[in-house]
């Protein structure tokens, strides 16, 4: 697990953001979530789940594999949750 990242990093995460991570940790691991699925899952409209997904990627909680790919108003096609979200979700969640 990344030292650098503490509780107050987890508390600064965005509630949709946090909804997000909780939502994919909840597939089996290795599994792709697909944005229709997420956007079911969480009820997040397309630019809040957007945001969330751009800030979860960027602290490296989650990973986009196919980035270049998007569906409709959204900026990514899948998404699955790293075993670092894995670890600091069950650390700090």
């Amino acid at each position: 697990m990344d030292e650098d990242f503490e509780q107050d990093d987890f508390d600064m995460i965005d509630p949709s953001a946090k909804r997000v991570l909780v939502t994919l940790s909840q597939f089996e691991k290795g599994l792709l979530v697909t944005v229709d699925l997420l956007h079911k899952k969480t009820g997040l409209m397309p630019e809040v789940l957007n945001d969330a997904v751009r800030h979860l990627s960027k602290s490296k909680l989650i990973d986009i594999p196919d980035a270049a790919k998007r569906h409709g108003p959204y900026d990514f096609n899948t998404v699955e949750i790293t075993d670092f979200g894995r670890q600091v979700l069950a650390k700090f969640g």
